[in-house]
C-alpha cells in the first residue's frame, strides 16, 4: 500500500518548482492529499568584526517570513489550483529543516524538485536533496535530474519503471510501485541489472518470487503483473546507465527505487541509487 495523505513541497521560487508543481498536483488529486508547501528562511552570513563574529540586529525574521508566505500563497494560487494547500515558513538549514519538519508533522511524502544543468552539475546532485533522501526515512519524490528533449514524462503517471537490487527491501519497493500503478492505471516494468557474478537465472528466479510475493500483498493478479526486464549486460558501474536507457525505451514516466539500501549501507543500489536519480529523464520515486 502506498500512503500519500499529505505532500511536502519545498519551494525556493525557481522554475524547477513551477516544472515540478504538475507532478505534485497530480498526486494530490489522485490521493485526494493536503500539500504543504514549505521555504526555509536561511540566517544571513554572519558579519565577521575582529576576532569575534555576529548576525545582524537589524534583520527583519518576523517581516521576511511573513512577505514568502504571501509568495508562497500567490505560488499556490497559479501553480496548484483548486487544491488543499497549506504555506509554511521556516528558519534554519534547509535540508535539515525539511526532514525535521515532515517527520514532526507525521507527513507522508517530500517532493523535491532538483534538476542537472550542463555536463557538470549532472554529475552532481544538489546537496539539500542528497541530504534529504539521506536523512528522512519517508519516500521521497525527485523531478527529473537529467530530461531529455524527446522524453516528456506525464504527471500521471502511465508507466512505471521498478528498479530493483534483490535484497530484502526489494519486496516493499515493488509493493509501492504495483500500488502506484493500481491507483494511476499505469503498466510497470521490473529491471535488475545483475553484477558480473551474479547467474541470469538465479537473479531471474528471485525476481519471480519477490514478484509473486508483492502481488500478493497488493491484491494484483500476476498474469497481469509487469514482465521481468533482466539487463544480463549490465555490469557493476553501469546500473544508473541501464535503468536510464531502460527508462527511455519504455518512456517511463516514473522510476521507483529503494531507500533500505541509502540509509543502511545494504544492496547493491546503495552506490548507485544517486546515480539513478542523477542519470533519470523522469522523476524518480525512493521508497
Amino acid at each position: 500500500m502506498f500512503r500519500c495523505d499529505t505532500v511536502l513541497f519545498p519551494v525556493e521560487f525557481s522554475q524547477r518548482d513551477d516544472a515540478a508543481a504538475p507532478f505534485v498536483l497530480s498526486m494530490a488529486q489522485r490521493y485526494h492529499a493536503r500539500i504543504v508547501l514549505l521555504h526555509v528562511l536561511q540566517p544571513p552570513p554572519p558579519i565577521y568584526a575582529g576576532m569575534g563574529s555576529v548576525y545582524p540586529d537589524a534583520f527583519d525574521y518576523d517581516g521576511a517570513m511573513a512577505d514568502l508566505r504571501i509568495d508562497l500563497n500567490k505560488f499556490a494560487d497559479l501553480q496548484l489550483p483548486k487544491a488543499d494547500v497549506e504555506c509554511e515558513v521556516e528558519l534554519g538549514e534547509p535540508a535539515a529543516t525539511i526532514a525535521r519538519f515532515a517527520c514532526n508533522r507525521g507527513l507522508s511524502l517530500i517532493a523535491m524538485p532538483t534538476h542537472g544543468y550542463g555536463a557538470f552539475r549532472r554529475a552532481l546532485l544538489g546537496s539539500v536533496t542528497a541530504k534529504v533522501l539521506h536523512d528522512s526515512t519517508l519516500p521521497v519524490w525527485t523531478a527529473a535530474h537529467a530530461p531529455e528533449p524527446s522524453h516528456r514524462a506525464h504527471p500521471q503517471p502511465r508507466r512505471i519503471l521498478c528498479a530493483l537490487d534483490l535484497k530484502p527491501e526489494s519486496r516493499r519497493t515493488l509493493e509501492a510501485a504495483l500500488a502506484l500503478a493500481n491507483d494511476a492505471g499505469a503498466s510497470v516494468e521490473i529491471v535488475h541489472v545483475p553484477s558480473e557474478t551474479e547467474p541470469v537465472d538465479t537473479a531471474e528466479s528471485q525476481l519471480q518470487q519477490v514478484l509473486v510475493e508483492a502481488a500478493r500483498t497488493a491484491q494484483v493478479d500476476v498474469l497481469e503483473s509487469p514482465r521481468i526486464a533482466i539487463r544480463p549486460e549490465g555490469e557493476a558501474g553501469e546500473v544508473a546507465e541501464a535503468v536510464r536507457d531502460l527508462a527511455l525505451r519504455t518512456r517511463a514516466d516514473l522510476v521507483v527505487i529503494g531507500r533500505g539500501a541509502i540509509r543502511t549501507g545494504l544492496g547493491r543500489l546503495f552506490a548507485h541509487s544517486y546515480d539513478i536519480i542523477r542519470e533519470s529523464p523522469c522523476p524518480v520515486l525512493s521508497v
